[in-house]
């Protein structure tokens, strides 16, 4: 490629995590909502503006925010070509997750006159979005979407079984916002249409995510969401959801793994992850027919709020109190039982309980036997990446990997 070609096609390169905007829209009239999806919602928010809502924008709320990643949309490099001031939205009726998708830009490469030698074409960032989506759920037209987000502003209600309600307060002040969780499965085909609305959530937030297989009955979802009255009229606009696979566990119980588990951006850091979190462990914890529960993959934010949540709870039953270093084998498989803890978390909880009451200057000789333990475990746990280094690195290895360790407890204790 010349120079003059590759200067041409950088100026019409797109990231396309910044081009697709994700809308949340509720609204009472029809009107409404079609005067706040024609106003043109600024393509280059601030940091600070992002996640933000457009309120009583003519009647109807619109709650907008980007994608973390779209590589299985768009590729891996997530860039899309050929086009200026591209905007590629997508809407959705707050509660049903009716969907309208919507390309705009101001110019088109393949659409322009151009002395190049070659004539350079625009990416396709229709059809590869629509494979994604749900094509019951797509509606043709903007007027045809807003019909739908006033209908189901009113009448739309969540699906399943109401297992739980929590209250958050409202920024505004007064009586607190209501969040109710809902339990669901696949048997019959009504929720599995609304998943298959879900789901494209799930490549945008979920690294590696793929869609579950929704024939199999052993899945079970956990949805949350607002409940806000509109009109006089409950409205629901979803917050998030969690989708978790019943394994066998011999000889006649079950394991639960949670599989996927999203809170939406503009919901994000409000407690509604640990609440979820909380109501289905706790769920687990109190059905004899489940052995423990277990997370597949989780990413390391998953992980920091199960680790807060877990260590609560623990530490409200006293599960740590008169453990001896080191804790045996034995030990833990019983709190393992008893709390319906996976092994390998169940035994990072006992190291953090175990340091949260030690004073390493006091307690010299408990924290070298906590340090012992500990270490013993991290090389348990890394036999085959050690066993080419000699005694020395090994140590040394064993050593690095327990302050890190240590410094990661540290800063999740702080956080109880």
């Amino acid at each position: 490629m010349d120079a003059a070609l590759a200067a041409t096609a950088s100026q019409w390169a797109a990231e396309a995590n910044s081009a697709v905007f994700i809308q949340l829209v509720s609204g009472e009239t029809v009107e409404g909502v079609l005067r706040a999806l024609d106003t043109d919602l600024s393509q280059d928010m601030d940091e600070e503006d992002e996640n933000e809502e457009e309120e009583e924008e003519g009647g109807a709320d619109v709650i907008q925010f980007h994608p973390t990643f779209t590589y299985p949309i768009y590729g891996e490099h997530e860039r899309v070509f050929g086009y200026k001031g591209l905007r590629i939205s997508l809407s959705y009726a707050a509660g049903s997750l009716a969907t309208y998708f919507d390309i705009k830009y101001q110019k088109r490469i393949d659409q322009m006159e151009t002395s190049l030698p070659v004539q350079l074409r625009a990416d396709d960032v229709d059809t590869p979005m629509r494979k994604m989506l749900s094509s019951a759920a797509l509606c043709a037209t903007k007027a045809e979407f807003a019909k739908r987000v006033a209908r189901d502003t009113h009448e739309f209600r969540p699906l399943g079984r109401k297992v739980h309600e929590y209250t958050r307060e409202s920024e505004e002040g007064g009586e607190g916002v209501v969040y109710e969780i809902y339990e669901s499965d696949f048997v019959g085909g009504e929720f599995r249409e609304y998943h298959r609305r879900m789901q494209t959530l799930v490549l945008f937030y979920i690294e590696g995510a793929q869609f579950i297989d929704d024939s199999d009955d052993r899945w079970r979802v956990f949805t949350v969401f607002e409940r806000l009255v509109i009109g006089g009229m409950a409205s629901y606009t979803l917050v998030g959801f969690c989708t978790m696979y019943q394994f066998f566990s011999w000889p006649d119980r079950r394991r639960p793994r949670i599989s996927q588990f999203l809170v939406l951006p503009p919901f994000q850091g409000q407690g509604h992850g640990s609440e979820l979190y909380r109501y289905i462990y706790q769920a687990v914890l109190h059905n004899a027919e489940y052995a423990d529960l277990t997370v597949e993959d989780p990413s390391e934010a998953f992980d920091d709020m199960r680790d807060r949540n877990d260590m609560r709870y623990l530490i409200q039953q006293d599960a740590f109190a008169g453990l001896d270093i080191p804790v045996s084998p034995a030990v833990l498989r019983q709190m393992q039982e008893r709390f319906k803890i996976s092994k390998r978390q169940i035994t990072r909880c006992v190291e953090m309980g175990l340091l949260k009451s030690l004073d390493k200057t006091r307690q010299k000789d408990r924290y070298r036997q906590y340090r012992l333990f500990v270490k013993r475990r991290i090389f348990a746990q890394n036999t085959d990446l050690l066993a080419g280094l000699d005694d020395a690195e090994k140590k040394k290895k064993v050593a690095e990997s327990f302050a890190a360790v240590e410094d990661d407890y540290h800063r999740i204790l702080s956080l109880l």
